[in-house]
């Protein structure tokens, strides 16, 4: 089965416009991005899209511009760059979860739902799990990637909905073998082409967030696939948006 990230996003997308419907003023999205890098960009562009089409503003400035915050009414914050650029966020803004204090919140656990100040593609993929009803309680998640926006959030996420997670990295001995060894395998280090046929079994889900995934290769295997093009990513998106307008519990 093609587990396509666009549906979901759908979904979240309509309640996201019901949710809309009963503000008297919307919130924006404040997006400082980093020009020269490409990817970041290519996001910031959906996310304009996106929030274009359902109302929410979203206030873009280039990094070297400076960071003071615009005057109108915010609901987030986010900084899209690949560098790390040390710039401290209040976290009633921090809706992609990049502050300190979201990675404590991530290690204790018991969420009771989704939260907003969780890194956005991290949830994609448990939101995405759980619109097409892939079991995650008492199942074997490996995670290639150890990522601060992916891998290691996610391996928390997952730990909170009692999956057992093995997280891999580029020293990880047998990798192959461990793959092998999931009911879920998450690729999301972007190492392109590292995960072919010798990764995976019949009865796998595999979601492919990071394009490591020969998908030609794996897809005649696997049971479940989440492609790189139109998987994760399309629901990246709805995922920020519905932080940005929902209320600071904390």
């Amino acid at each position: 089965m093609l587990l396509t990230g666009r549906q979901p996003a759908d979904e979240l997308l309509l309640k996201l416009d019901e949710n809309l419907a009963g503000m008297a003023q919307v919130p924006g999205l404040f997006a400082l991005y980093d020009p020269a890098d490409t990817p970041a960009c290519w996001y910031l562009r959906t996310i304009q899209r996106t929030a274009q089409a359902h109302g929410i503003p979203v206030y873009a400035r280039e990094l070297a511009a400076g960071t003071d915050l615009p005057q109108e009414k915010l609901g987030g914050l986010i900084i899209l760059s690949k560098t790390d650029t040390k710039i401290p966020l209040p976290r009633h803004l921090d809706v992609d979860g990049t502050g300190e204090g979201d990675f404590a919140f991530l290690y204790r656990g018991k969420f009771g739902g989704y939260h907003r100040n969780t890194p956005c593609t991290a949830e994609a993929c448990v939101r995405l799990l759980d619109y097409y009803q892939v079991p995650i309680l008492g199942k074997h998640v490996v995670i290639i990637g150890r990522s601060l926006t992916v891998g290691r959030p996610l391996a928390m996420l997952l730990l909170d909905r009692d999956a057992t997670v093995t997280i891999c990295h580029s020293k990880t001995e047998n990798l192959s073998s461990i793959c092998r060894s999931a009911d879920i395998l998450i690729c999301a280090s972007g190492q392109q082409g590292l995960v072919d046929a010798s990764f995976v079994h019949e009865g796998q889900t595999l979601l492919n967030v990071g394009g490591d995934a020969d998908e030609a290769a794996v897809g005649p295997v696997v049971r479940n696939l989440c492609p790189h093009k139109g998987g994760v990513g399309a629901l990246t998106a709805a995922v920020l948006l519905t932080h940005v307008i929902s209320p600071v519990t904390d």
